[in-house]
């Protein structure tokens, strides 16, 4: 194998054959023995000038494409820095190659996948030659075109790839000006191009021609001047000779749809065109789907074929009337308009979530228009006599609610997981596929509801009755008509509104009673809660409707059945979220308030809950307990609410007291835990000063808790090794810190009155938790301590400054000793660690002047730090800390400002260049452009004596701009010697005259980053 890196004498291609084969199928020793022999192949300097060996002598396909990656690792990277007559020799032998291959269509057919690289790598010469080395490249691609039809039909393969290169992809392949030269130079010699693709449409029979030309032109479409689409026959061979046949009708209707998307700012002239070609497009599509056609059906027996082309005549609808309805809504259009929308009905009904959402989006854009015209008429106008657009709708609309109320989706997941602790918790899935799904049909049903109530209320009355009935019903029709029921809520006014909601409850409570079987009655249940919850507006104005559903959905948490629990207390939050003042204002005709029963028998309601259950019952009982006006009332709710937790808690800590071995039991801990958690849920939603008695209850013995565990957990570890750590007993005594944690980050979070917080609860909180985390092994340091320590930073603000040297002793070494031995290890303590920094920096940042220099230089290695981790949310805080760390100096005395860049200005500097030109972090360009700018202002403009930046005397009479600019210059230089010096000497003066117009700034930078990646022998 050595022999292949010996480019003294010949390569020996049937060696490299069999090194490249033993990669691809060998295993072990030999794998690896091939993979290292082919990888010191590729990289030598030389390797390219063998490519045309490979391609001409190999037998494998897998060698020939190696070749090919080498030479297109050549082309991107060094063409520059290649003499002319090597650049014109490679050039040549593509072309050579290229057109040998594509030449004889059996060969092209047999060696594809050879062919299309043949083809990336041309297209790789010509982002380079093209136009000024080349400037008779597309006549030439013309010509040949016309001497062989697998030739053409490669040329048009070859067009595509140029023009997706430069439309599509040039963003980060190209400097801007060089995209800006290839798109104008591409326009400019369009006609020749287009002339080509007219003439084989006319002319040729070959249906992969055919084929690949209109796939080309579809690519064409979105750029090309207007005048060759609508001023030739362009359009009428479309209709006339492609959309009908079977081979081309996918292609045509998606080119019709890449027309059709054209904005009619642009295309708007050109009116009459589009409209005859929209028609005789529908013409034909009623010759091929007859309107009587159920597409649906079809669709789901449809082979590929007879699927696209359902899915590309949604595509050309959808985009036609998103853009140009208006020209098809005069009374001699109005057949073709209601016919080709009943297309898009049918369309809509097919199973299939991506046609779908082609046809939702669609849809909105209709229905806002159609709301819009009405919504702009004065109140009180008589509509009758009026002519108003919706009415032209009136079919397709009442047919849309059908198709929306059968295809709504859920419009919430739970899932129950289990966290690191064991503990199985409720996870929320916000932001899915289905729950954006569900706010865009949430939104159309409005709409829809908006402009037609009657028609609504009636469609949905009827489903109704068929599932009463039986002749529809199934849960997943039962379910996607409750979903639209709920999702209307709003819509119709209060009288309505309550007929239809007294009407479906009425009816759905009949259901229960009528259906047998245990899911039914769940599925059933479950759609009632739904429902009601969704019309707040509806309860607030009917207490004893509101009353009965409250303890229906008490009697809902004594179910057993899987889901019916979460859905009655999710529903019970639901509830008192929007209906709250009811529950503590006495109601007429009541005794007391609502919210007095409520906790008379709270033991009774939750008595079958499981403990996640409870959490989010009394924090829904909490919002209630908020919204009481008198302050001596609340206080007796939350001694009310909180009276069971007190209870246990008392008994445990009197336990403790006698028997020392309480924290031994688990489930005496698992009490305390859910003791704790409940105190989180509670304080979570009555918050704030109201629940202040309750923590200070308990904070003494919450802290006296924290220590004891801290003990125990480190006992354990100091006798029994770091393994102990792992074990169920630690977890479960650490999750049960983490508690006391998070209660207590969540009553700060809450609090307005600060001053009483920072002197009352902070001093003994930090005292428990900081010597704890500084003094514990790794392993058992808790990633909720920084997370509670960056929030009563950001809480407290400046009143917790005189606190931030001591924070900072006792968690900066510690957590990175933990986070730097590698980038995956503590990933919370990672993320919060670094939180915790950017909060001291934005609201105490006079305290990090305080603490002694070494500590400072670690904060600093922090910042760093986290700007050069890989993860992006990582790497973006620590640019954002860097950021404000520059603003907080800037805006500090010139003494403290000089002291601190004379240190580290030139660093910062130099980091953020190297993780600019480092791939891994791509993802913070923007913010990496941002730093960069700030500081060539503050070398420009800060008035620094230049010694500030540079120590060296011989330096001592230039400014530090100049000082600067020669610095940037140098450090790019060095790091990318085989980058022209004149470039980035151009560079670093453009960055300085453009740094406070941040768009320019970047777009120099983004040319950097592209240029770097080449080897220059001239300035480009």
């Amino acid at each position: 194998m050595d022999s292949l890196c010996d480019f003294s004498r010949e390569l020996d291609v049937s060696l490299l054959d069999r090194v490249v084969v033993a990669f691809y199928t060998g295993a072990g020793p030999e794998q690896q023995a091939a993979q290292t022999a082919l990888t010191q192949f590729q990289e030598h300097s030389d390797s390219w000038t063998k490519v045309p060996t490979i391609l001409e002598k190999s037998t494998f396909p897998q060698t020939k494409y190696i070749g090919l990656q080498i030479l297109e690792k050549l082309i991107s990277t060094r063409w520059k820095s290649l003499p002319d007559a090597q650049r014109q020799g490679v050039r040549n032998f593509l072309v050579t190659v290229t057109i040998e291959v594509a030449s004889d269509e059996v060969t092209a057919r047999k060696e594809k996948v050879y062919l299309n690289k043949l083809n990336i790598a041309m297209v790789q010469v010509l982002k380079q030659e093209w136009p000024h080395n080349w400037p008779t490249f597309i006549s030439e691609l013309v010509e040949s075109s016309k001497t062989s039809l697998p030739l053409c039909e490669n040329n048009m393969l070859l067009l595509r790839l140029l023009s997706e290169e430069i439309f599509d992809f040039s963003a980060e392949q190209m400097t801007l000006a060089k995209a800006r030269e290839l798109k104008l130079q591409l326009s400019n010699e369009l006609s020749q191009i287009f002339q080509l693709c007219l003439e084989v449409l006319k002319e040729a029979s070959k249906v992969s021609l055919l084929r690949a030309t209109l796939e080309t032109l579809g690519r064409f479409l979105n750029w090309i001047p207007l005048g060759y689409i609508f001023e030739t026959e362009l359009l009428q061979l479309f209709v006339s000779r492609f959309l009908e046949a079977a081979e081309y009708r996918n292609l045509t209707l998606k080119c019709a749809a890449e027309i059709a998307s054209l904005p009619r700012s642009e295309a708007a002239t050109y009116d009459p065109t589009f409209k005859a070609f929209f028609t005789s497009v529908m013409t034909t599509i009623n010759k091929l789907i007859p309107p009587s056609t159920d597409i649906a059906s079809a669709y789901s027996n449809a082979a590929d074929a007879g699927q696209e082309l359902v899915v590309a005549l949604a595509m050309f609808l959808a985009n036609f009337f998103s853009k140009h309805l208006e020209i098809m809504e005069g009374e001699a259009d109005r057949e073709a308009l209601l016919n080709a929308h009943f297309y898009l009905i049918k369309i809509s009904q097919v199973d299939e979530r991506e046609v779908w959402k082609i046809c939702l989006e669609y849809w909105l854009v209709l229905l806002v228009g159609l709301y819009e015209e009405v919504s702009r008429i004065p109140i009180g106008t008589d509509f009758t006599g009026l002519k108003l657009r919706k009415d032209i709708y009136k079919d397709i609309l009442s047919n849309l609610r059908l198709v929306a109320v059968g295809k709504m989706v859920k419009p919430e997941e739970v899932l129950v997981v289990e966290n690191e602790e064991g503990e199985v918790v409720r996870e929320h899935m916000q932001e899915t596929d289905t729950i954006v799904l569900y706010k865009m049909m949430r939104e159309l049903m409005l709409y829809l509801t908006h402009l037609d109530v009657v028609d609504t209320e009636t469609i949905m009355s009827q489903k109704m009755e068929a599932q009463i009935d039986g002749s529809e019903w199934s849960w997943q029709n039962l379910n996607q008509l409750c979903w639209a029921i709920g999702s209307i809520s709003g819509a119709m006014d209060e009288d309505t509104e309550k007929r239809f909601l007294v009407l479906v409850i009425r009816e759905l409570l009949g259901l229960v009673e009528q259906k047998r079987g245990k899911d039914n009655k769940a599925i059933i249940a479950s759609n009632i809660m739904y429902i009601v919850g969704q019309y707040p507006r509806f309860l607030k104005a009917h207490w004893r409707f509101l009353k009965t559903v409250v303890n229906k959905l008490f009697e809902f948490m004594h179910e057993t059945h899987e889901g019916v629990q979460d859905m009655a207390c999710d529903t019970y939050m639901k509830i008192t979220k929007k209906c709250a003042r009811q529950f503590v204002v006495r109601q007429s005709d009541e005794k007391e308030p609502f919210i007095d029963d409520i906790l008379r028998t709270i033991n009774r309601i939750t008595v079958d809950l499981a403990p996640q259950q409870v959490h989010t019952f009394y924090e829904a009982t909490g919002v209630i307990i908020a919204e009481a006006v008198n302050k001596s009332q609340q206080e007796k709710l939350i001694a009310a609410l909180m009276e069971m937790p007190n209870s246990a808690w008392d008994a445990l800590m009197m336990q403790a007291a006698t028997n020392p071995t309480l924290l031994h039991n688990p489930d005496s801990v698992k009490l305390l835990s859910n003791v704790l958690k409940t105190n989180v849920s509670a304080c979570i939603s009555i918050g704030g000063e109201a629940y202040t008695p309750q923590i200070a209850r308990i904070f003494t013995d919450m802290l006296g808790l924290y220590k004891a565990i801290s003990g125990m957990i480190s006992e354990v570890i100091a006798k029994e090794g770091i393994i102990m750590s792992k074990t169920p007993k630690v977890r479960q005594l650490r999750a049960l810190k983490k508690d006391i944690l998070k209660l207590m980050q969540t009553y700060i979070n809450s609090v307005v009155q600060i001053e009483f917080v920072n002197e009352n609860f902070v001093p003994p909180l930090l005292d428990a938790v900081l010597g704890d985390y500084q003094q514990n092994i790794a392993p058992s340091r808790d990633a909720e301590v920084l997370n509670l320590m960056s929030d009563v930073v950001n809480c407290l603000g400046s009143l917790i400054t005189p606190q931030v040297p001591p924070i900072l002793n006792a968690v900066l070494e510690p957590t990175l000793e933990m986070i730097t031995q590698d980038l995956t290890e503590y990933p919370d303590h990672r993320l919060y660690f670094f939180r915790m920094l950017r909060m001291i920096i934005l609201n105490c940042f006079p305290a990090l002047l305080s603490i002694p220099p070494e500590g400072f230089k670690l904060v600093m290695n922090s910042i760093i730090w986290a700007i050069k981790h890989s993860a992006r949310d990582l790497g973006e805080t620590g640019l954002h800390m860097c950021i404000e760390i520059l603003e907080a100096f800037a805006s500090s005395s010139p003494e403290v400002a000089q002291a601190f860049y004379s240190q580290y200005f030139l660093t910062i500097v130099q980091e953020i260049f190297y993780v600019m030109t480092d791939s891994e972090h791509k993802s913070g360009f923007s913010l990496q452009a941002l730093v960069l700018s700030k500081m060539f202002k503050i070398a420009i403009e800060g008035n620094l004596p230049v010694s500030v930046l540079d120590a060296d005397p011989a330096n001592a009479s230039i400014s530090s701009k100049e000082f600067f600019q020669g610095y940037c210059v140098k450090l790019l230089s060095g790091a990318f010697p085989h980058v022209h010096g004149s470039y980035i000497q151009t560079l670093v003066v453009g960055m300085s005259e453009s740094y406070d117009e941040i768009n320019r700034f970047k777009g120099l930078l983004r040319d950097f980053l592209i240029q770097m990646k080449e080897f220059s022998a001239e300035v480009l």
